[in-house]
């Protein structure tokens, strides 16, 4: 009896003791492979996050300019107009004046005439002559070129000589180039404005300069220098890519904008560093036309141009562009503010606490005045689906809201201040009659609503 009692207690005990040990040895060895898996997959996320908000950083600030070199260089009736305000601008009034008063007396016809029309004894008093019919000649230029007929010719001028300045800002060769271009550069002809000053003072009795149309004909003196190839050499590769590309730069910039706020594990972080990135990249874009007019002023200067002339022409014509890249800095600053509001920062939450306690003053203040029409509603069966649909989509229809806003500015082209003044305030009208939509949901959506007594 002693020798099977304790021979067999010991077997009993030991036998079930090596059991749990291999069976929960067993289980923790996947746990153990499965924990790298876990953690790869939000790396992966973050790494691509990363890299597509590099790229729609360095893309969105890119977009602007293709949807301004689309908009307005590639359009004939927005190059028309952008340009316009040259003819109406005082510098060059008055450059087009002294060098239409220049060109009537770059001979000595005037003199000749006014000598002969003199005595002999008279001769010392001849400059000073002749120097009167040049201030009157001048000013008289003046008021021609600050016509609203000298406006239309300067227009139609643009208009005409429109795909000549495309292709030499592309850096194309064409047969519409060739018979515009003068020396690598495109000029307007305004010898038919000279020959109507030479006109008016004829109607004026002042018929000295008659002799000039014949010179005028022949040289075409009075010209206007638009660009030249020497000018946006720097800048023609990058301009014909973006005309050759279109709307695929801008339509691409915000499909990797989003995704790269879909894949990223951290999204608000997300939202904040691409508005950020593309913010920077935008005043980097503005630095390089600061540096671009100063290249575009030497190179012309370098051409015996006038400075403010082509000063003038390149502010004109990029301030369209100009705009829209301060605009999109600053939409990115408002973006980034407001992904930054709604992080767990100090600050932010104290923002947020405060525009909560005035949001739900607002919404007591509209329960107070409609809180028969919210019982009334609660008791429809349709408004409870409608509210339920409102809140169960609630964040759908604000990012519908945000993205149509987003479009409109991406394709409405040169947006004014003013224009992108009113999106701003139809999107934050759009939003807040959405929230107040919102809080009638909740009421009519709610159970408690939908179980008042009659």
């Amino acid at each position: 009896m002693n020798d099977m009692v304790p021979e067999e207690a010991p077997e009993g005990a030991t036998e079930p003791t090596p059991a749990p040990a291999s069976a929960s040895s067993e289980p923790a060895t996947p746990a153990e492979g499965d924990t790298p898996k876990r953690h790869r997959l939000p790396r992966t996320r973050g790494i691509i996050a990363w890299i597509l908000l590099v790229l729609a950083s360095l893309l969105i600030p890119i977009a602007v300019i293709s949807g301004w070199a689309i908009t307005t260089v590639t359009n004939t009736d927005q190059y028309v107009a952008t340009m316009a305000p040259l003819a109406r601008n005082e510098v060059i009034q008055q450059h087009l004046a002294t060098k239409a008063t220049d060109a009537l007396f770059s001979t000595h016809t005037v003199q000749n005439k006014v000598e002969s029309a003199l005595p002999p004894k008279a001769k010392p008093i001849v400059q000073p002559i002749t120097n009167e019919v040049k201030s009157y000649a001048h000013d008289f230029a003046l008021k021609v070129f600050e016509s609203p007929r000298f406006g239309q010719l300067w227009d139609g001028l643009n208009r005409r000589s429109h795909s000549a300045v495309v292709d030499i800002l592309t850096g194309k060769q064409s047969a519409r180039l060739q018979r515009l271009e003068k020396g690598g550069k495109i000029v307007l002809n305004l010898t038919p404005s000279l020959n109507q000053l030479i006109d008016k003072l004829n109607a004026r009795g002042v018929t000295l300069f008659n002799p000039l149309k014949t010179v005028l004909a022949k040289n075409e003196s009075l010209s206007f220098t638009v660009v030249s190839k020497d000018q946006v050499s720097k800048f023609s590769g990058l301009f014909n890519l973006i005309v050759k590309l279109r709307w695929w730069i801008p339509v691409i910039a915000l499909v990797i904008g989003i995704l790269s706020i879909v894949v990223a594990v951290q999204r608000r972080k997300t939202l904040l560093r691409l508005t950020v990135g593309i913010a920077l990249f935008t005043l980097l874009l503005l630095g390089v036309l600061s540096y671009g007019r100063g290249v575009f002023i030497e190179k012309a200067t370098s051409h015996n141009l006038n400075g403010d002339v082509t000063a003038a022409v390149w502010d004109t014509m990029l301030r369209f562009l100009k705009t829209s890249l301060r605009w999109t800095v600053l939409a990115s600053v408002l973006v980034a503010f407001g992904a930054w509001v709604f992080g767990p920062a100090r600050y932010a939450v104290a923002i947020r606490s405060a525009c909560a306690k005035g949001g739900r003053w607002v919404a007591a203040q509209w329960r107070t005045l409609t809180g028969a029409a919210g019982a009334a509603a609660a008791e429809s069966d349709r408004a409870r689906r409608s509210g339920g649909w409102i809140l169960e989509h609630l964040n759908l229809l604000r990012v519908a809201g945000i993205m149509v806003a987003a479009l409109v500015l991406l394709f409405a082209g040169n947006l004014t201040g003013w224009g992108l003044l009113i999106i701003v305030i139809v999107l934050a009208v759009y939003l807040a009659l959405l929230q107040l939509v919102a809080v009638w949901a909740r009421r009519v959506a709610s159970p408690a609503a939908g179980s008042r007594p009659a």
